[in-house]
């Protein structure tokens, strides 16, 4: 099996689209990632952009945007122990991989390596909408939200443990490009949601739904399922098909996407590997 490195995220997003859109959904996060770099709303340290290849069809992709960790698409056990033997060589440091859950199991009896920490997310998608109860007004933030957007940007951050390179940067061009929205009960701005980019195949759109996040204040009230419901609805009216990722240790935020009509697709698992 042939490991090609591609040097753009341009050549990476071209050669493989035929791959991407067997399994645009599972392919969703590493073809977002490849786009908002892609067409310069999001920058990072370094990256590297990988495919495995055999009789001249893609077999698997692996992406990283340094400071963060690989992200894997669904592949076969071949193509984990191909891929893996180039990044081992080249980008020896990298310790951080995240995908399918059965390629990153896969991975790491590849790797040999101890298990130092590790998370996993539960990938969604919505075909058919049960709409929420509906609740105050939906509208799309504008530049002058920006302060309010980067403080529940960064709480929700905070709260989710996740990592955020950049979040200024992050905030501003989502703003610039109508992907967040807020809901407004009686005047006050109460959750805050959002969608990345369109990913559009042949016959098919995507598009992930998130951040959602509701103050402590404004909790239990069913904002969450309001501000998600309608994002839904809006990409569904689109022709886009909404997915989303949520933690699977957060019984909350499943139980609100599958009473809105989610439907699981798959599990990812992130491990970081001892050094």
């Amino acid at each position: 099996m042939e490991v090609l490195r591609f040097e753009t995220p341009t050549e990476l997003l071209d050669a493989t689209k035929t791959f991407r859109s067997k399994d645009p959904v599972r392919t969703g996060l590493i073809s977002s990632i490849t786009s908002s770099v892609a067409t310069g709303s999001r920058t990072y340290e370094g990256y590297f952009w990988w495919a495995a290849i055999e009789n001249g069809d893609v077999q698997g992709l692996a992406i990283r945007t340094l400071p963060y960790g690989y992200v894997f698409s669904p592949m076969s056990n071949d193509a984990v122990e191909a891929l893996y033997s180039f990044i081992s060589v080249e980008d020896s440091i990298a310790n951080e991989f995240a995908g399918p859950k059965s390629v990153i199991d896969y991975l790491e009896k590849v790797t040999g390596k101890e298990v130092a920490e590790e998370e996993s997310d539960l990938i969604y998608e919505n075909r058919k909408l049960i709409p929420a109860a509906p609740i105050g007004e939906i509208r799309t933030a504008i530049s002058s939200d920006y302060e309010l957007i980067f403080k529940w940007m960064t709480a929700f951050i905070e709260e989710t443990a996740l990592r955020s390179f950049d979040l200024e940067n992050m905030v501003r061009s989502a703003l610039d490009k109508g992907r967040y929205a807020l809901l407004e009960v009686e005047g006050a701005v109460v959750s805050l949601g959002g969608n990345s980019d369109i990913q559009e195949f042949d016959g098919i759109s995507i598009g992930r739904v998130g951040p959602i996040y509701t103050p402590l204040e404004h909790r239990k009230k069913g904002y969450a399922s309001a501000i998600t419901s309608g994002i839904s609805e809006k990409l569904l009216n689109e022709g886009v098909i909404p997915t989303l990722y949520t933690q699977a240790t957060n019984p909350t935020s499943n139980k609100i996407y599958q009473e809105i009509g989610y439907t699981l697709v798959d599990e990812n698992r992130r491990i970081v590997l001892a050094q």
